[in-house]
C-alpha cells in the first residue's frame, strides 16, 4: 500500500508545503501545542484533491488558519492540519457606479484587507485593522471588535465540502450571531468571501484605524502571547448590548491576577488569558478551567470560550 505521504507529495507542488510530525506551537499566537501528524499549507487548487486523498486513507482533518484563536494541546492533534493560509489569501478589488467589494480568498489576513481598503478609499471594514485572524476565521466566528463585526460587510461566502463541491451562501443565509455563523455545524471549509464596503475618503478611515489601533495597544496585551479574548460575553442573546463582558465577571470573582504556571491572566486587560513565554498548553488550559469554575461560584455565570480547544486536554 502507497504511503499518505507519498500520495500528498504526488499531489502538493511547493516543497515547504507538507509537513510531517509538524510542531503546532510554530503555528498558534499562544505559542504552544504539541505536533501534528500531518501538516499542510494547502493551496486552492491543491485543495480538493488533498481532502479527497486524505479521505481515501481514512485521515481525520482539521482545519485551521492563522492559528489566532486556537489553543492546541500538548498531545498535539492526529491525522491532518490544513492550514488556509499563505498559499490561499489572493485579494481582488471590483469597483463600478453602483458597489465596491473586495473578494478575498480565506487565508488572506484581515489587517492587509483593512489596509487595502483604505487605499482603495473603502470604508466599513476599519474595526479588523488589529485583529490577527483570516478571513475564514473572521467569517467561521463573525469576528468583531471596536462596534463592528463581519456581519455588517459579508456579502456572501465560497465553500468546498468534504466531496470537493463548491457552495456559495448570501449573506442571509450565514447565520451570523454574536461570535458565530452556520459553519461551526457545518463540515465545510470556508475558501473565500465578498466584503460589501462603501466609499469614503482615505485620510479619514486611515484615522479611525490609527484611532482603533492605539485604542488596542493601550488597552489590550497586544505584545503578549495570546488569542485574543479568552472568553465570550456572557448572557442571552445577539445583541452585544445586552451581554457583560468576561473582563468583569473575571474581576469581580477575584480571579485577575490568576496564574498557573507560565499562564496568567494579563494584567493590562483581565479579558485575556497570556503565555509568559514558559507556558504549556496545559497551563493555559488549567487557568481556563479555573478562571470558569471560580466565576461561576462567584456570579453563577458560565463562561464560554472564545478560544476554540484543538486535540485532548
Amino acid at each position: 500500500m502507497r504511503s499518505i505521504e507519498t500520495d500528498l507529495r504526488e499531489i502538493i507542488t511547493e516543497k515547504d508545503a507538507l509537513h510531517i510530525d509538524e510542531p503546532m506551537k510554530r503555528h498558534t499566537t499562544f505559542g504552544v501545542g504539541g505536533r501534528a501528524d500531518i501538516f499542510i499549507d494547502v493551496s486552492i487548487d491543491e485543495l480538493a484533491s488533498v481532502m479527497a486523498c486524505l479521505r481515501r486513507h481514512e485521515i481525520p482533518v482539521t482545519v485551521v488558519g492563522n492559528g489566532s484563536n486556537l489553543l492546541v494541546s500538548d498531545s498535539g492533534i492526529r491525522g491532518a492540519v490544513l492550514c488556509i493560509g499563505r498559499r490561499i489569501n489572493r485579494t481582488e478589488v471590483k469597483k463600478d457606479q453602483d458597489n465596491a467589494m473586495i473578494s478575498c480568498q480565506a487565508g488572506a489576513l484581515l489587517p492587509r484587507v483593512a489596509m487595502m481598503a483604505a487605499d482603495q478609499a473603502l470604508s466599513g471594514l476599519e474595526f479588523a485593522a488589529g485583529i490577527p485572524g483570516t478571513i475564514g476565521g473572521a467569517v467561521y466566528m463573525n469576528a468583531g471588535a471596536f462596534g463592528g463585526d463581519m456581519s455588517e460587510i459579508v456579502s456572501s461566502v465560497t465553500t468546498i465540502t468534504e466531496d470537493g463541491e463548491i457552495k456559495d451562501y448570501s449573506a442571509c443565509q450565514v447565520g451570523f450571531g454574536y461570535r458565530k455563523s452556520i459553519f461551526s455545524e457545518k463540515n465545510e471549509i470556508i475558501t473565500g468571501a465578498v466584503l460589501s464596503l462603501r466609499p469614503g475618503d482615505p485620510s479619514e478611515i486611515r484615522e479611525r484605524i490609527k484611532s482603533i489601533c492605539d485604542k488596542r495597544k493601550k488597552s489590550q496585551p497586544t505584545g503578549a502571547r495570546s488569542a485574543g479574548s479568552t472568553f465570550r460575553k456572557a448572557g442571552d442573546g445577539d445583541l452585544i448590548s445586552d451581554l457583560t463582558p468576561a473582563w468583569r465577571l473575571i474581576q469581580q470573582a477575584g480571579m485577575k491576577d490568576a496564574r498557573v504556571g507560565g499562564a496568567l491572566v494579563s494584567p493590562k486587560h483581565s479579558g485575556f488569558v497570556v503565555n509568559d513565554g514558559s507556558a504549556t498548553a496545559g497551563d493555559i488550559y488549567q487557568l481556563i478551567c479555573a478562571i470558569r469554575e471560580r466565576v461561576k461560584e462567584e456570579t453563577g455565570v458560565e463562561l464560554e470560550p472564545e478560544v476554540k480547544l484543538l486535540g485532548e486536554f
